[in-house]
């Protein structure tokens, strides 16, 4: 459908087969990271989208909003391609659940979650087996978030923060995108008070910070940053993520927050 492109005039992708074991078991995992005009999803919508998500993008969505809706579809059905590449991706939808998770449905696709998010043009998505719950967060890293984020976060994750590497906006949107992909992956969203998903603990990566949390102990994130992108994935703290696998995420985030801005 695509191809890799840093021009931001052309839509830009990067699938990963994500390499994970649980039980000492192979996982199947796919990650997908994109980025897109909304001109050019507009104009190939019907590519990739199936009519229910066609339903949602109407001319009354706000440019951006539909943006966001558009490119993270987009990114979902990379996600869901790869994992099954026979497929139409027309032929299944991403439709909000009751509790406006993201859900797949389809045939062929039983037993498949999917998790997303967008950060202007940019979309992350990751889709997995639902017997291995995931959640996945991308943010744009801005100065003026950081009062709002500090002002959000409890004392003990503060103290945490203050001892890690790297300019203040970074450390605190790499936590905010653990908590939230930790929201994801437990489908609770941000409805929860925030010191529930707080971060506990951070050990150093090749591709960032591997983190635990301090009222989930069965779930660790991993954490990466490129330029102003901020992103992270959380994952049952029992499935191991290959090493090169998050080295190849954080080498395509890079990629992308050189060349595309909101």
């Amino acid at each position: 459908m695509t191809g890799q492109s840093a021009d931001p005039s052309s839509p830009f992708v990067h699938t990963l087969p994500l390499t994970l074991t649980g039980r000492g078991e192979p996982l199947r995992a796919s990650l997908a990271l994109a980025a897109a005009p909304l001109d050019w999803l507009d104009a190939n919508a019907q590519e990739f989208l199936h009519p229910d998500e066609a339903a949602l993008v109407t001319d009354r969505l706000h440019a951006r909003r539909r943006h966001g809706l558009l490119v993270g579809r987009f990114a979902a059905k990379q996600a869901l391609s790869r994992l099954h590449p026979e497929i139409d991706p027309r032929a299944f939808a991403v439709r909000p659940g009751v509790l406006e998770q993201p859900v797949v449905f389809g045939e062929g696709v039983r037993n498949l979650g999917i998790s997303l998010s967008h950060a202007g043009p940019v979309a992350l998505a990751v889709a997995f087996p639902e017997g291995c719950p995931m959640g996945i967060d991308v943010e744009r890293v801005r100065l003026d978030a950081v009062p709002l984020l500090v002002s959000q976060s409890p004392q003990a994750e503060q103290r945490l923060a203050a001892r890690l590497d790297g300019p203040e906006p970074e450390r605190q949107m790499r936590l905010w995108c653990l908590k939230e992909a930790l929201s994801k992956a437990l489908r609770c969203g941000l409805t929860v008070p925030l010191e529930v998903l707080a971060v506990a603990n951070v050990e150093p990566d090749p591709a960032g910070w591997w983190a635990g949390f301090a009222n989930f102990a069965q779930y660790r994130g991993l954490s990466v940053v490129a330029g102003d992108l901020a992103a992270a994935l959380v994952l049952p703290k029992t499935v191991t993520l290959a090493p090169s696998d998050g080295a190849a995420w954080q080498a395509a985030l890079a990629v992308v927050a050189r060349a595309w801005r909101e």
